[in-house]
């Protein structure tokens, strides 16, 4: 993921180099005046940009988007052979499985719509919120894997797409409000990569630990990978002061 933020960096250095020698060569065909006036107008444009909209400061949101890799795998792996899963380890039928994933989809629909309001009660501190779904994710994946009855995996799967719901959103505010309103195409960007290749490796991943331990593998794994999102969280701080969206 690393080598991911590192190439993306590179990418916008390439291109915003580009943008500045068409800049260049525009201003150099422009009459005399016209260019004195351009330089003039350009220099005070750029007086008053208080940050470089060619740099991503990717040292201040890494810790954000590892965390978010380590989660959405996390969810990916547990998602990714739920039927065989749940129907190994209780014997329910494709029916039964089929209300449970209805159930936490309703839920997580409506955890959507309320979303900003329980968002307000932080008062805009995405990370705490981000560290809270983390923590209650991993609750809830531990629960799935020991429950010992489909009742309370239901309840628990429930309470998973309630964690999942609001992580998803916390994620993605947390990495914008590290950011700049100028870099929030990149941001966006890359956190859509980092989860696409988490969704390329997550089969793959549930099914090595399926063969190793039987159907509690994937529940094992994505608690794993769960916790480690959370550790992150918790050990890393964020490098710089939180910045709001709107500089």
């Amino acid at each position: 993921m690393l080598c991911l933020l590192g190439l993306v960096q590179t990418i916008l250095r390439v291109a915003g180099s580009q943008v500045h020698k068409s800049q260049f060569a525009a201003d150099n065909n422009l009459p005399t005046s016209s260019n004195h006036r351009h330089t003039l107008h350009k220099h005070g444009c750029e007086e008053s940009l208080p940050v470089d909209t060619e740099r991503v400061d990717w040292r201040s949101i890494w810790e954000i988007m590892l965390a978010q890799f380590l989660l959405g795998s996390a969810m990916l792996v547990y998602r990714a052979d739920f039927a065989v899963t749940v129907s190994q380890h209780y014997g329910t039928s494709n029916t039964v499985n089929g209300y449970i994933s209805a159930m936490a989809s309703i839920v997580g629909t409506l955890t959507g719509f309320a979303v900003g309001y329980i968002a307000d009660i932080y008062h805009g501190n995405t990370r705490r919120l981000l560290l809270h779904a983390a923590v209650a994710e991993t609750v809830s994946l531990l629960a799935t894997a020991n429950s010992p009855s489909v009742i309370l995996f239901t309840a628990s799967h429930t309470g998973l797409a309630f964690a999942t719901a609001i992580g998803r959103v916390a994620s993605i505010q947390t990495i914008l409000s590290h950011g700049s309103r100028q870099h929030t195409g990149a941001l966006i960007g890359t956190g859509a990569t980092v989860m696409s290749v988490a969704r390329m490796l997550a089969p793959a991943a549930s099914g090595v630990s399926q063969e190793l331990l039987s159907y509690y593998g994937p529940a094992v794994l994505s608690a794993t990978l769960s916790f480690a999102g959370t550790v992150v969280l918790l050990v890393i701080p964020s490098k710089v002061p939180t910045r709001t969206h709107a500089e």
